[in-house]
């Protein structure tokens, strides 16, 4: 009896000492298959940012973001796995930083080089100082102190990318080619997809991005769920809108529901897309011409409101290029409200009513910004009849004077308040003189170089772009130029010369610190506009632009 006793002991032992070999060697596996994974994220992650190093210091974002565009083979929204309702609980931050920090939207300053991001890395890890001046930055001029916002790349942030957002005023604007970008496209990869019926059919996708009289049942896009319930009410203010649902809307309810989309969109992110998204579907084979032509009226006073996002931009830049919009007078204006909100974003408060009702005028009024200059000397409303000058350039230069900007340092050179600047901007749209809002002369001073930006065409023809840059510092070829210019144009030319030309006096220059070379720098690519949009060229021709800006101020002030 002992005996068994002993071997059943001796045996239950043998059985707990295997067990414990056996969760020993399975914790073992369990670990090495985590360090196998770690190590391999860890790879893709030092692959990615090396990508990233390379992908910056090159500055070929967008053509990088083009020919990505060009060659992945993304998968139609038919062909998707069956639609599950929990991917709109499950919306979360990844999705925001891919729509927000992809590579297409990270944009850089010019002296990202591959020195820079090595110097930063070592003030990083603290084997440097971190440089006090941008002398002491590889690739950047001058002696003043900086920030570290001035050296260090940009952090991964929503703010900071959209606080840098502005394209460089003085490079060639590149379009988005419709052959990459639309709203086919972007649907293919961003639209949910939707399924109806008892058999839950696939909603085709060239059905998702035309017209509709129906409501629409769930968002376009992935939302998460407490914005679902303003996306379908989007798209019901849409149709009443453009007259397509046979309710009875007074204008007043019209009216309404608009200041609510706007500030909408204003308040959240996320939901301006789908919006933008929305109205591109509902004017896509639209059997309503009248309804087609209100929504693109629509499209334009929301741009004052926010700004599609930069995964958006290109496509609904793509789009406006390539869709039957009815008036050549609307297409302009759309394409200057996309320019605008690319160089200056959307709004930061809501829209009051008396800004929209400014903001409803301006599509029906003739084009003060982004028109054709003969057009505008045409226009007995947009000129002076006894000067034959535009009344915006007078109103403006005289506003700028009468705040004292002869005495404000860094005119032209410091923006105004954007908030102000839009403002202003709306009232001059809508035809309005009431500028007692004004109190910065930078407010206007940011409006002329707008103005003169927004020509539909350049102040000094691009005919003439190539003797202007050939030989700047000649007297007699700048006049010879001037000469050749249209009559409209020339007029124009000098009396921004003459303006221009008060404030190099020698008292002006010492209060305000804005020499001939700063004005020249400033006024250089809204006068003259290279015509080759390769960036090279650009940046090349730059020096010359600014010399013979110079050598205009010159002949002017003598």
């Amino acid at each position: 009896s002992r005996l068994e006793s002993g071997d059943r002991r001796s045996s239950e032992a043998s059985l707990i000492n295997n067990d414990d070999v056996n969760a020993t060697a399975t914790a073992a596996a369990d670990a090495d298959r985590r360090r196998r994974i770690s190590a391999q994220r860890h790879s893709q992650s030092e692959t990615a940012l090396e990508t990233l190093k390379e992908t910056l210091n090159t500055g070929q974002i967008a053509e990088d973001n083009a020919q990505c565009e060009a060659t992945t083979t993304t998968e139609p929204v038919e062909e998707e796995d069956e639609y599950e309702d929990e991917q709109h609980d499950h919306f979360d931050e990844t999705h925001i930083s891919t729509m927000y920090l992809g590579h297409a939207d990270y944009s850089v300053p010019a002296s990202a080089t591959a020195e820079t991001f090595r110097r930063s890395e070592q003030v990083r890890r603290g084997d440097v100082a971190r440089p006090r001046n941008r002398s002491e930055v590889p690739g950047s001029g001058g002696g003043e102190r900086m920030s570290a916002l001035d050296y260090f790349p940009r952090q991964n942030s929503i703010n900071s990318v959209m606080m840098h957002t502005q394209r460089n005023r003085s490079m060639p604007s590149i379009r988005a080619d419709s052959r990459l970008y639309g709203m086919r496209t972007f649907a293919s990869t961003q639209f949910a997809a939707q399924k109806r019926g008892f058999l839950r059919r696939k909603v085709p996708l060239e059905e998702m991005v035309s017209y509709t009289s129906e409501a629409l049942a769930r968002p376009l896009m992935n939302l998460p769920r407490e914005l679902m319930r303003d996306a379908t009410r989007s798209f019901r203010v849409i149709q009443r809108y453009m007259g397509n649902v046979d309710d009875a809307v007074t204008p007043e309810e019209k009216f309404s529901d608009v200041l609510w989309l706007c500030n909408a969109g204003i308040r959240a992110l996320l939901l301006r897309d789908e919006v933008f998204c929305q109205l591109a579907k509902q004017v896509t084979g639209n059997p309503s011409p009248g309804a087609a032509e209100r929504g693109w009226t629509l499209l334009g006073v929301l741009l004052y409101a926010f700004r599609p996002t930069q995964l958006l931009l290109p496509h609904l830049d793509a789009f406006v290029d390539a869709a039957p919009v009815p008036t050549l007078r609307l297409r302009r204006f759309l394409r200057l409200q996309l320019g605008r909100v690319k160089r200056a974003g959307g709004r930061i408060a809501e829209m009051s009513a008396s800004e929209l009702q400014l903001v409803m005028t301006v599509p029906s009024q003739p084009l003060v910004f982004g028109g054709q200059l003969d057009e505008i000397v045409g226009c007995t409303d947009l000129v002076n009849c006894h000067t034959g000058l535009p009344r915006v350039l007078e109103q403006l230069t005289t506003l700028i004077v009468s705040l004292g900007g002869d005495r404000t340092e860094g005119l032209f050179r410091v923006p105004g308040d954007s908030d102000a600047v839009a403002l202003t901007r709306l009232r001059i749209e809508a035809g309005q003189t009431d500028f007692s809002h004004v109190h910065d002369p930078n407010v206007p001073a940011s409006l002329l170089k707008e103005w003169l930006r927004d020509l539909a065409e350049p102040l000094v023809p691009e005919s003439l772009y190539e003797q202007c840059v050939s030989a700047p510092d000649d007297p007699a070829t700048a006049l010879g130029v001037m000469s050749l210019m249209p009559e409209s144009s020339m007029h124009v030319l000098k009396f921004l010369m003459r303006f221009l030309a008060g404030l190099l006096l020698p008292d002006v220059q010492e209060r305000t610190k804005m020499g001939a070379s700063n004005l020249a720098l400033v006024f250089g690519p809204s006068l003259l506009r290279n015509p080759a949009s390769d960036l090279k060229n650009a940046f090349a021709s730059s020096s010359g632009e600014q010399a013979f800006v110079m050598t205009l101020l010159a002949s002017f002030a003598s």
